[in-house]
């Protein structure tokens, strides 16, 4: 238990702060024989949680409703809602600031607003939107669980863990020493095999948007930094990776997600650095269209489900951002793109 003031000391607000988000019903402190307050973790995590919306311009209607629909979740889900709201407003601010610095040295030599200003201001916009936007349709907190035993299972549909082994050796092969960055981590397969492979030449931080995976994540690499967040919002600064690694989760973005997700990975690596794709893909048009005429009804429903890439797109994309690529088919349906930036 804690008392006024010292929850007052660790959250540096003052009591009158805290005493008014009572009165507001924000929050609601058992009261002790002596009629003091009396503040549980429960609602140190909960007054944290006010503080961070109330500094970000939330009203206290606003935080309100937000509280009253999390009532029943635990401190770890709080602590992971605030810090997807952190997250997301980092990155929509970043995103403005960049703009509106390009629109001001523009100005400095014609102080008026032309077209180009506003169609990069509308750009921004629409990119904020659109990573704003992205949601886990395939419930991977619900799937955490089981997921290690589920992809052993040979179903009806695409069948594209058939050399799971072999694809996560292969893709652990690819990665340079130094700090790693791997995009949807999931419950650890890849980063068991690449910290058992490189020892104490790694800094590991995973990234994935599913609590639950990162759970299993944890169990499996207990050294490794995890991180909530997504492709369109990698949780990291710029430059501080040596390779960025992915497999069996850039399918979940859509095409115009996928030109996000490549220029976030860029920014957060190194010079020199290297990304690496592994994950279900088609070589151009052409074989995707040989692989729809005659694969199975399941296999087609699956196709249409998620976002599998075509090779030549996704090189092409990574050109434009300077990189030598190098793609090597695995097995019928798996792809490995190494991607080293010149």
């Amino acid at each position: 238990m804690y008392t006024i003031k010292e929850i007052s000391e660790k959250l540096k607000i003052s009591a009158n702060s805290i005493r008014f988000y009572e009165k507001k019903k924000l929050i609601t402190p058992l009261r002790g024989e002596n009629g003091y307050r009396e503040f549980t973790g429960k609602d140190l995590s909960k007054l944290q949680t006010i503080v961070l919306y109330r500094k970000m311009g939330f009203s206290i209607g606003a935080i309100l409703e937000i509280i009253n629909s999390n009532a029943e979740t635990t401190i770890l889900e709080q602590f992971s809602a605030q810090y997807n709201i952190l997250n997301d407003h980092i990155h929509s601010m970043v995103s403005i600031r960049e703009t509106m610095g390009k629109c001001i040295e523009k100005m400095l030599n014609n102080p008026e607003i032309d077209e180009t200003m506003i169609e990069s201001m509308e750009m921004t916009a629409n990119v904020i939107a659109g990573s704003n936007n992205w949601k886990d349709s395939w419930n991977f907190d619900g799937w955490a669980e089981n997921y290690d035993e589920d992809i052993r299972i040979k179903g009806s549909g695409l069948d594209f863990y058939t050399n799971y082994d072999e694809v996560i050796e292969r893709t652990s092969e690819k990665i340079f020493p130094g700090r790693i960055v791997e995009i949807g981590i999931g419950t650890g397969n890849l980063a068991r095999r690449i910290i058992e492979k490189n020892c104490d030449e790694i800094d590991y931080i995973g990234v994935d948007q599913s609590i639950n995976m990162l759970k299993q994540a944890k169990k499996k690499c207990p050294e490794a930094k995890l991180r909530i967040g997504t492709f369109l919002k990698l949780p990291l600064s710029d430059n501080i990776a040596d390779t960025i690694v992915t497999s069996y989760a850039f399918h979940h973005c859509k095409e115009n997600e996928k030109v996000l997700a490549i220029a976030e990975m860029n920014r957060v690596l190194k010079k020199n650095g290297r990304i690496v794709i592994t994950d279900l893909m088609f070589k151009d048009d052409n074989s995707r269209l040989e692989f729809e005429t005659n694969c199975t009804e399941w296999e087609r429903e699956d196709l249409e489900d998620e976002y599998f890439a075509n090779v030549d797109k996704v090189e092409e994309i990574f050109n434009s951002y300077g990189f030598k690529c190098k793609s090597e088919q695995v097995d019928k349906l798996i792809w490995l793109i190494t991607a080293d930036r010149l």
